[in-house]
C-alpha cells in the first residue's frame, strides 16, 4: 500500500469515528485528499511506516483499535499505537467469552440493585453505568445494540451521547453470528431488556 492510500484510509476512519454525519459504510471510505497536501505533512513518516510494515486490513484494524480506545487521532501520533492494537486484538479474540461474562455480571448487578430497593444511580441505564465504571466491555454494548437496538433512545442525553456515538460508529467493525447469539442468550437478553 502506498503512504497516500494509508492516509486516505486514516482520514476516512477519522471522519467516521469523530463526526456524526460521516459513515464509512455508506461512503465506502471515500474522502477528498490531495497528494500535494499530504506530501507537505510533518507526520508523513507515520504513514510511510504503516504502509511499509502492514497490509491494508491490518492498518484498518490498527486505526480502529486506537479510535475506539479513545484516541481522537487514531493513535497516529502515539508511540503506543501498536500496543493499543495488540490489546484490542486480545479483546477481540475473547469477545464472545467476554460477552457471556458481561451478561452474567449485568444480571448479577441487576439482582444486587434490586435487593437495595431498586436504587438507580444517576438515572442512567445500568449497562451504561457498568461500561463507564469499566465493569463491562465496549464490545458487549455494541453486541447488545446489534442484537436489540437501544442507543437511539439515549442520543439526546448529554452524558451518554458520546458513548452512543461510539457504539454506533464501532458497530460495523464488531462481527459475530447474530442469530446464534440471539438464540443462545435469549433468556438473559429478555431479563436485561425487560428491566432496562
Amino acid at each position: 500500500m502506498e503512504p497516500f492510500e494509508v492516509y486516505k484510509v486514516y482520514m476516512a476512519l477519522k471522519l467516521h469515528f469523530t463526526t456524526k454525519s460521516y459513515d464509512i459504510t455508506k461512503t465506502n471510505g471515500a474522502v477528498r485528499a490531495k497528494k500535494e497536501t499530504f506530501l507537505k505533512r510533518k507526520d508523513i513518516l507515520s504513514f510511510r511506516k504503516l504502509a511499509r510494515d502492514f497490509k491494508r486490513s491490518e492498518i484498518i484494524d490498527i486505526l480502529v483499535a486506537n479510535f475506539v480506545s479513545g484516541d481522537k487521532w487514531g493513535g497516529i501520533f502515539d508511540t503506543q499505537l501498536l500496543e493499543t492494537h495488540k490489546k484490542w486484538l486480545t479483546t477481540k479474540q475473547k469477545m464472545l467469552y467476554n460477552f457471556s461474562t458481561d451478561l452474567d455480571n449485568i444480571l448479577f448487578r441487576m439482582e444486587k440493585d434490586e435487593l437495595k430497593s431498586g436504587v438507580n444511580e444517576g438515572g442512567h441505564p445500568l449497562i451504561f453505568r457498568m461500561y463507564m465504571s469499566r465493569d463491562i466491555n465496549l464490545e458487549t454494548l455494541v453486541m447488545l445494540e446489534k442484537l436489540r437496538p437501544y442507543i437511539e433512545n439515549y442520543y439526546d442525553d448529554f452524558v451518554l451521547e458520546d458513548i452512543c456515538l461510539l457504539i454506533g460508529k464501532y458497530r460495523p467493525f464488531v462481527r459475530f453470528d447474530k442469530e446464534s447469539m440471539r438464540l443462545k442468550y435469549e433468556d438473559k437478553l429478555n431479563l436485561i431488556y425487560g428491566n432496562a
